[in-house]
């Protein structure tokens, strides 16, 4: 690479490594990031997409009150990919009520600061007509609404706004390695380039350790011991909008879970167990699958009518308090600055934290490192807008303007806001790039066309993080060898590079659709087997996963 020199490097690229990078760039700073994978390739796309209030965390009004304030923020800088989701938590039991009263008024405390109502109680009768799948026995119900965005796109955005500002992202690249001296100051990293099969090395006084459950490996390529509770939580995805607004229930544990609808599918989640298994390996389990659909069948006794297309498995990255339960453990977080304890000076790890804490967990740390470097410059990250979210769009003048559906054009909007605008206009010279390549979505070929030249994917998986192309509920049956070909001729990949990417999305697919096999899903399946195994032959496929011809002359 050219610059080789950098004030600060970050590891990981999802949600907190991504705002640390936009940050730094904005305040000046030579900023690599560096992420083994893809962006949003890890925990982060594995939640529900919620910026909380901190409902949950009425006994840490400090965190509570840090969670409504960004919840603020993120609806100034990302307005164009959230939303605002109506949610009850019917009750069977008064007791259930009485005993969670606290939370009604510790969430009422922050609602006008977020433009919300305080909680409502409602009648059953007004709740079956809010949601008509309750149960018959409802007795009551509680209504409150919360903010959603799109993990991927917020990741994108703040990675797409950090180059803007002058940051490298380079991705697909494992750090493997710190140059330390022998006062034990960070002199530089050195990474594996997972792409080129190449070793290269970096120069820079400061790293910061934004991998989550990966923090405590990275911590030690330096020698450094970083303690870190680690807590696995799986989803259930149904096929569509099974319910018109959120449900959240008390589990048959007492926890709470909840069903949210989730662009066109619908999340059923979450466990919370703690774990010691390697989190590139995690699935959702049998039991755990039964556990969600067994407590929100409590009051909706007809979900499991919905056909699961989907599970995926998170681990959550908890501050190290042990000797109580996952419930109680803090939902803040920590920044462990290993130079201070006597260890690596230079290196900055984090543990904890939540999606809507990642813009305030990068200006804390952003401040950390400009104090050391003897740089004055302020945040502006909750000021200064992301990518798209400029101006309003009229959805309905672009759809007779150029002659694309509302459908697609409004999922479009929720994903790039005033920049569709860039992709609608490659449709004037190419109107054949209006076709559909993902109906579930849906997504057109001009908007897959602009996200592979201006957003730096190298695989299927990539897109299906930039667009949702193969999450409905086909899971790229339909999809993946369109844009599959779209993809190797943007990208001027060869033959086998085609194969062994399908092979690849499929598989990634396959991940988190074995365990949930039943019912309907059953049949989908046996079809798309059919599909890739039987029509395109994919099982006898004669691809040489050995050929890696941009290994040459590396």
């Amino acid at each position: 690479m050219t610059d080789t020199q950098f004030d600060v490097v970050v590891i990981g690229g999802g949600s907190t490594g991504t705002a640390v990078a936009r940050d730094c760039a904005m305040r000046g700073l030579r900023t690599l990031l560096l992420e083994r994978d893809d962006i949003a390739s890890a925990t982060v796309g594995t939640c529900a997409g919620m910026i909380s209030s901190g409902l949950k965390y009425s006994d840490e009004p400090d965190i509570m009150a840090m969670c409504s304030k960004e919840v603020v923020h993120f609806s100034h800088i990302a307005r164009h990919i959230i939303s605002k989701n109506p949610i009850i938590a019917p009750l069977l039991d008064l007791s259930d009520a009485a005993s969670d009263s606290s939370y009604v008024d510790s969430y009422s405390a922050h609602a006008e600061e977020r433009a919300v109502p305080s909680m409502l109680f409602l009648t059953p009768e007004a709740s079956r007509e809010i949601e008509p799948m309750l149960h018959p026995d409802v007795i009551a119900s509680v209504y409150y609404e919360e903010f959603f965005i799109d993990p991927f796109r917020l990741c994108m955005l703040q990675a797409l706004d950090a180059i803007k500002h002058g940051a490298k992202i380079r991705t697909y690249c494992e750090v493997i390695d710190f140059a330390i001296n022998h006062n034990k100051e960070l002199e530089g990293v050195v990474f594996y380039n997972r792409v080129s099969g190449c070793t290269e090395k970096v120069r820079t006084k400061f790293v910061i350790n934004a991998t989550g459950p990966w923090a405590h490996k990275v911590a030690s390529a330096a020698g450094e011991k970083l303690d870190i509770r680690l807590n696995k939580g799986a989803h259930v995805i149904l096929d569509r909008r099974v319910v018109n607004v959120g449900v959240t229930v008390k589990a048959i544990d007492g926890r709470w879970v909840y069903l949210f609808p989730h662009e066109n599918t619908t999340l059923l989640g979450t466990t919370a167990l703690d774990t010691w298994e390697d989190p590139d390996s995690l699935v959702a389990s049998f039991d755990e699958i039964e556990y969600l659909l067994q407590s929100i069948e409590t009051v909706l006794p007809s979900i499991r009518e919905a056909r699961i297309i989907r599970t995926m498995e998170g681990v959550r990255p908890l501050v190290p308090e042990w000797k109580k339960p996952e419930g109680m453990v803090t939902r803040g977080y920590q920044v462990i600055d290993h130079g201070a304890n006597d260890g690596t000076k230079g290196l900055i790890s984090f543990t904890g934290g939540k999606l809507v804490m990642c813009r305030h967990m990068a200006e804390t740390v952003t401040d950390i490192v400009c104090k050391k470097l003897g740089k004055t410059a302020t945040c502006t990250t909750h000021e200064r807008p992301l990518p798209g979210n400029e101006v309003d769009i009229d959805i309905v003048g672009l759809s007779r303007e150029y002659g694309i559906a509302l459908h697609a054009l409004e999922r479009m909007r929720a994903r790039r806001g005033a920049d569709m605008m860039k992709v609608l206009e490659l449709t004037r010279e190419h109107p054949e790039w209006k076709t559909t390549v993902c109906t579930c979505e849906p997504v057109i070929e001009a908007e897959v066309r602009y996200t592979i030249r201006e957003e730096y994917p190298q695989t299927l998986n990539d897109l299906r993080r930039r667009l949702r192309l193969g999450t409905g509920p086909c899971q790229g049956t339909s999809c993946t060898y369109k844009a599959a070909a779209i993809l190797c001729e943007e990208l001027n990949l060869g033959g086998d590079d085609f194969l062994v990417d399908i092979l690849d999305f499929r598989a990634e697919r396959w991940k988190g659709i074995r365990q949930s096999l039943r019912g309907e899903q059953l049949a989908q399946d046996e079809l798309t087997q059919g599909m890739y195994a039987c029509v395109g032959n994919l099982d006898q496929s004669d691809v040489d996963y050995d050929v890696k011809p941009w290994e040459e002359g590396c």
